[in-house]
Formats: structure tokens, sequence, C-alpha cells
């Protein structure tokens, strides 16, 4: 039976209302670019299949078929979405395939998305925060003085670090 794009749309919305759990138990959030991805959003399958190749070697229809699983048949890439990103990835020198013709992250993808880059990356996510709570701060004092004591209490927190 084919799906029609309503169908899609349904099966995408129920997806983002759930916790997406990728067969690691229950409260998994798994990577946070994939947390971020969802269904149906442009640009979210590449960092996604790149979550996959971390966690162990596969090839197109592994992947095809792990989206298909994770979803619980409401959504399937197609091969024409998959297979073109697996061949950009591999001239990018992200992932290389292998003899057996699975994928697999390469050292560069791992330079630059490894756990250095997650720690670059989250702490340019806090300087963005604490910008925000400087605005607040300057433009709604009332709001922000409720969560004056938990915002010294993390930054006691990161001065012990």
């Amino acid at each position: 039976m084919k799906q029609n794009d309503d169908d899609r749309d349904e099966g995408a919305e129920r997806l983002r209302e759930q916790k997406w759990n990728w067969g690691h138990g229950p409260g998994w959030h798994g990577h946070r670019m994939l947390m971020r991805a969802q269904f149906g959003q442009r640009g979210w399958l590449r960092p996604a299949i790149l979550k996959l190749l971390q966690e162990k070697p596969m090839n197109g229809m592994e992947i095809i078929n792990r989206f298909s699983e994770a979803s619980r048949g409401w959504w399937r890439p197609s091969p024409g979405s998959v297979y073109p990103l697996l061949e950009t990835l591999e001239s990018e020198g992200m992932i290389k395939k292998r003899n057996d013709g699975r994928y697999e992250t390469t050292k560069k993808y791992a330079s630059e998305f490894g756990p250095i880059g997650e720690v670059d990356e989250m702490i340019t996510n806090m300087e963005g925060t604490v910008s925000y709570f400087e605005d607040m701060a300057k433009s709604d004092k009332a709001k922000f003085s409720t969560y004056k004591k938990r915002i010294e209490k993390l930054a006691d927190r990161l001065s012990g670090l």
C-alpha cells in the first residue's frame, strides 16, 4: 500500500510527539544532532545517517531499514535520498566504504565531530544562552530574578571544573 503525503505528514507528526527511541532503552536520547532531527525537515538525514554509521558500519539498505524500524514503519527514506547522500559523504571524506559494502565513519569525521567538536559546540551553545540571559536581565528583570539562584548554582558548578 503506497502512502500518500497526508499519511506521511500524520506519521511524521506522531513521531515528533514521541521520544524517538533507537532501541537503546527507555530514556535514551542519542546524539544531540539526532535529537534535532525531525522527520520532514530538510537537512536532518545527513546527521542522522552519520550517527547511525558512528554506532556501527551499515550499507544503504541497512540504513533505510533502520529508519523504518525506528519510525515503526511510518517513514522509510527512499534509496534516491540515501545513496546519493552516502556518495556525497564519502566524497567529503566523512565516511568510507569497506570491502563488505558497508560504510563507516572516518578519522576526519571523528576529528570534526568527535568529543572535542561536541564540547566546542556545547560551549558555543552555552555562550549563546548566556547572551540571551543578559538580554533577559536587562529587559525583564522580574522574570529573570526568579531564575537567579539556579543560574548562580550553575556558575559555581562550572567554576569548579
